[in-house]
């Protein structure tokens, strides 16, 4: 029953992640001999991984239920409103539950939203020892407090891939914003078009294959209005009947052009932000959010409050430049083609004043870099 239950949730899974086999991801194996604490938490911390980006302003979590050396439930927060991590794991597990230990990436929550406390549901069935990675800093959970009173064992085992993976997270929810992804094309000199417009295409098809991994991972995709008209993008993944990103588009002045293709592939909603009261559409799929003065934090606050948990900003060089001039972005990707387009400063991504001082500089760390058939990604988080 384990097994068939645990092929259920790992099919969907692969949905989830673009048809990447979670075996190959996640390295499952359904039967372990002894108390491997650290090997079964690294197993909880990579369902939460694999689920990053889906669960809208809820954190990715992920569980693992073991018993006399043995995974009886796998559970993964697979879609914000549905089940927690540690509920699916445990009705997996069934009556085996009684007695087990759940090992979890994030403390268990004890505040009812759409889903009831889970620390109810390790009461409830009897579990013997929860280990959790990462303390949940952003609410005044007493969990520890509650399961210890019940009985039960509780161990913090941190994490620090764990960390990592909910930083942004704890980031955002305090700030009431989305965790913020900026994404750049660009030659070697950091052009994103050439002076004359053109754009299509200055990377390879290995980087636009990324980015469509990249759109999955993330609740919506932003961009400015005059990238809309130039390009005619559709911003989604590329995937038959797969999750595709909200598309959101900056049009202060209401100039849209709704016989353009993503207007009418519904494969997901589009919002427009704007400053011109009058624009209207009947499309059922485009939604139009008139605010009087349309700046970036405001935008950013309501995409929150509507349930965009990571946002990925893939535009042209005006908005590409608000952002990370004001320093609203948690991680910044590059993808840089070999090339040199010259010209003048038009079309690069990074438009601003020059500092005076190599002090001012705004500073990043590289986190990753890859070689995509001889293109460079380059990801990069704020010092």
């Amino acid at each position: 029953m384990f097994v068939k239950h645990a092929q259920k949730l790992l099919c969907r899974l692969v949905q989830m992640s673009l048809y990447q086999s979670p075996y190959a991801y996640f390295g499952i194996r359904f039967f372990y001999e002894g108390d491997k604490l650290d090997l079964y938490l690294s197993k909880a911390i990579q369902l939460a991984k694999m689920v990053k980006g889906q669960t809208g302003v809820n954190p990715p979590v992920g569980a693992v239920v073991v018993k006399n050396g043995r995974i009886i439930g796998l559970g993964a927060h697979l879609k914000q409103g549905e089940k927690h991590a540690e509920v699916q794991a445990i009705d997996m597990a069934g009556d085996e539950a009684q007695g087990a230990t759940i090992y979890v990436s994030l403390q268990p929550c004890t505040h009812y939203g759409s889903t009831p406390p889970c620390v109810n549901k390790i009461i409830d069935h009897g579990l013997d020892k929860v280990v959790y990675a990462v303390k949940d800093t952003t609410l005044p959970s007493k969990s520890d407090e509650i399961l210890t009173q019940a009985g039960i064992q509780v161990y913090q085992q941190f994490d620090h891939e764990a960390y990592c993976l909910y930083e942004d997270f704890f980031k955002a929810k305090a700030e009431k914003i989305p965790e913020i992804t900026v994404k750049v094309s660009t030659s070697i000199d950091g052009k994103q078009a050439t002076d004359y417009g053109q754009s299509q295409w200055i990377t390879n098809k290995t980087v636009k294959q990324d980015v469509y991994r990249l759109r999955h991972s993330h609740d919506a995709v932003l961009t400015g209005n005059k990238t809309v008209l130039a390009d005619n993008p559709q911003y989604t993944t590329r995937v038959k009947d797969g999750k595709h990103p909200i598309r959101v588009i900056l049009s202060r002045s209401g100039d849209v052009d709704f016989s353009l293709d993503m207007f009418h592939d519904q494969l997901s909603d589009i919002w427009i932000y704007t400053e011109d009261a009058t624009l209207t559409t009947t499309l059922p799929n485009v939604f139009i959010n008139y605010m009087s003065n349309c700046k970036i934090p405001d935008i950013l606050q309501d995409l929150y409050k509507k349930g965009v948990g990571r946002l990925l900003v893939e535009a042209g060089p005006k908005v590409t430049s608000l952002f990370l001039q004001q320093q609203l972005v948690n991680q910044l990707i590059i993808y840089f083609a070999p090339k040199l387009i010259g010209g003048s400063g038009t079309n690069q991504f990074f438009q601003t004043q020059e500092v005076i001082d190599l002090q001012d500089t705004f500073e990043f760390e590289i986190v990753n870099s890859t070689l995509l058939d001889q293109n460079i990604k380059l990801e990069l988080r704020k010092k």
